[in-house]
């Protein structure tokens, strides 16, 4: 049976207000939904596949915008910030093209902070520790929220009320959030790399939302982490996948099932959903990717075989190595398909005539080139 299929009042607690459940140390048991194996299975297939195609620099980025758009928008709409998904594009568009007002705070800054967090995945690589946990929250919401400041555990006690005022969910007394965070990273570094990575992300997260380490932020801080840890545990294609969408515009079903696992320490029910939205994000992100593919469009086989030489060498080479590695074609057919190449985005040039050179374009790579002022920033907690 698929998350879809259920009813949505099986999931009901047994009363209100749901209480976190002390875990130290944090020795989770963790069931697969039936049909587990298949979409673990499937995911990293496809994660693999998404490595397999090659793209124009333009199409390329218009993906990745698109993706890291969407992530952002859905996890930063489900706590109050205003932007519409339009305008999260345009702002995530300007970012990545260096046009940035870090001087600006309140909801744009928001989307820039969570940006800069996403983009450099290896900055927040396993093992994890408590003040990598507090580094993400500092760099989330730098500007954001004012009064006290981002980083710090939450010395208050901390409650979850719906619209109308019910008290649902009582998080982690203040007293025990930094034995608990410390029990729950022991896991994450110890246990989790045992475990499929969306099993063990979605474990970490659903426990990093129950503790409720601070004051604000933590489903966006959760959310990054989740994000983080796929990235850092193998599905190095998930940054262009929209997980966030897939997974929070069931937001109801999401909430009540955070709320059912407090309530019966049952984990099956929820990584059910969040596997079942990564996987149909990575389905949509390999039909798009496949749909710009140019190794699969009506290209020449000696510019395929120039793009298929030019991935697997990412440094600069010249029309005679390449002629030299394809084997078959003269330098002149070389010359011209490499800047045929060149014309369509699929490749870089610099130079001209014997000093001309080429490499595969890299969008992503020059993104992170123009972010790295904000990321040195973030990362110093300045």
């Amino acid at each position: 049976m698929t998350i879809e299929h259920y009813d949505l009042h099986q999931f009901k607690p047994k009363g209100y207000p749901v209480r976190h459940k002390r875990k130290v140390p944090f020795d989770p048991k963790i069931e697969s939904p039936r049909d587990f194996a298949r979409r673990a299975r499937r995911i990293k297939e496809l994660d693999l596949e998404l490595d397999r195609f090659v793209l124009s620099e333009k199409d390329y980025l218009d993906l990745v915008i698109d993706a890291y758009s969407s992530n952002v928008h859905w996890s930063t709409k489900i706590e109050g910030n205003p932007l519409s998904e339009a305008e999260v594009r345009t702002v995530t568009t300007s970012t990545f093209r260096g046009q940035f007002d870090e001087k600006t705070p309140g909801p744009r800054q928001e989307i820039v902070n969570h940006l800069v967090c996403l983009v450099f995945p290896e900055e927040f690589h396993l093992p994890w520790d408590d003040e990598l946990v507090r580094r993400v929250h500092r760099c989330l919401l730098k500007g954001v929220v004012r009064g006290w400041k981002p980083g710090t555990y939450r010395t208050e006690r901390a409650s979850i009320q719906s619209s109308e005022g019910q008290e649902l969910f009582v998080p982690a007394p203040p007293t025990s959030v930094a034995e608990e965070m410390l029990s729950l990273l022991d896991w994450v570094n110890r246990c989790a790399p045992a475990y499929d990575p969306v099993v063990a992300a979605t474990v970490m997260f659903h426990e990093f939302e129950s503790i409720h380490p601070f004051r604000e932020g933590d489903g966006r801080v959760g959310r990054s982490l989740f994000h983080l840890f796929l990235q850092n545990s193998g599905l190095h294609y998930s940054h262009l996948c929209k997980i966030d969408r897939d997974l929070l515009s069931q937001g109801e079903l999401y909430y009540q099932l955070l709320a059912y696992t407090d309530d019966t320490g049952s984990y099956l029910e929820l990584v059910d959903l969040v596997s079942e939205s990564v996987l149909k994000s990575y389905e949509d992100a390999h039909r798009l990717l496949s749909e710009k593919d140019l190794l699969s469009s009506d290209l020449d086989e000696a510019a395929k075989r120039l793009l298929r030489m030019a991935r697997r060498n990412a440094a600069w080479f010249s029309v005679a190595e390449a002629t030299g590695r394809v084997g078959s074609v003269g330098e002149q057919t070389v010359r011209k398909r490499l800047n045929q190449l060149e014309e369509i985005g699929a490749l870089e040039k610099k130079g001209r005539t014997k000093s001309c050179r080429f490499r595969m374009s890299r969008p992503l790579a020059d993104i992170r080139e123009r972010l790295q002022p904000l990321r040195d920033k973030a990362l110093q907690g300045r």
